[in-house]
């Protein structure tokens, strides 16, 4: 059963579990990629797990990475659970860093770390979830409509160097090209409102990322990779980018998917009792 509160779901709950686990991504209706909740089902018994819920939409929308900290540690400040573990997965991994020396502040020992497929948040990652979106409206764009869009997002990501400046401009195109063809294509006011609002909370998430380092964290981290070359450590890689991890450990098995891999479960079932 899943529960919200204060900046957390549990995932799973049970009584006899050493601490808490927690988790940290960005799960939303809809999303093509699994999700913890699908790597906490083939887990084995004994754990209780948190996922992390970001701050939801309002007034004061334009959040630090240090606010989005904030929330989520508000209610581990109050409550105090031992925490067992910290994960992340993708861009999660950035706040999972920050959360973890955090919780070990606050609990005298920093909790171990665990990556799943983790990356820096930069310019080009906003970038590369515009273009990834604008593909997911071919149905009601145009071919030439398509080919401007992502040519105007290109254009803006070739002027704009910062995170978040660049993540307000392409929610502008995003709605520049989107809503037209929303309507055209018969969604009402509100269900658009829904679509463009969860686009722009990721990519306010992943903007705010931009502003945490998360890299002396991610030393003492074991961090498990996908084989998809345009993911995780194997994209930063493919940059130039050198990461440190205390481990790394390969998964044959697609980004998108990992996170329901039995075999990676049972992998982590047998790190996080260690």
């Amino acid at each position: 059963m899943v529960t919200d509160s204060d900046g957390w779901k549990t995932l799973v709950k049970d009584e006899k579990s050493q601490g808490i686990v927690l988790a940290v991504d960005f799960d939303t209706t809809g999303r093509p990629e699994a999700r913890f909740a699908d790597l906490v089902a083939n887990l084995g018994p004994g754990f209780e797990v948190w996922e992390s819920v970001p701050p939801a939409a309002g007034s004061d929308y334009e959040r630090t990475g240090a606010d989005y900290v904030e929330h989520w540690m508000r209610r581990l400040e109050a409550e105090r659970p031992p925490v067992r573990a910290l994960m992340g997965f993708c861009g999660g991994a950035i706040y999972a860093a920050a959360l973890a020396k955090r919780v070990g502040e606050l609990q005298g020992t920093q909790p171990p770390l665990v990556l799943f497929d983790p990356e820096l948040s930069t310019a080009q990652t906003l970038f590369w979830q515009y273009h990834k979106v604008i593909g997911f409206l071919t149905d009601v764009l145009s071919t030439d409509q398509i080919t401007q869009a992502r040519e105007m997002g290109q254009q803006a990501y070739d002027k704009i160097t910062e995170a978040v400046p660049l993540k307000n401009e392409l929610m502008r195109l995003m709605w520049e090209f989107g809503e037209p063809a929303l309507i055209a294509a018969g969604l009402d006011q509100t269900r658009r409102a829904e679509l463009f609002g969860v686009f722009d909370s990721f990519l306010c998430y992943l903007a705010a990322a931009s502003e945490i380092n998360p890299l002396q964290e991610w030393r003492s981290a074991v961090a498990y990779s996908s084989n998809s070359p345009l993911s995780g450590l194997n994209a930063m890689r493919t940059a130039g980018v050198d990461i440190v991890v205390a481990q790394e450990i390969p998964v044959s098995t697609d980004h998108g998917i990992m996170l329901a891999d039995k075999d990676l479960a049972a992998r982590v079932t047998d790190l996080l009792n260690a």
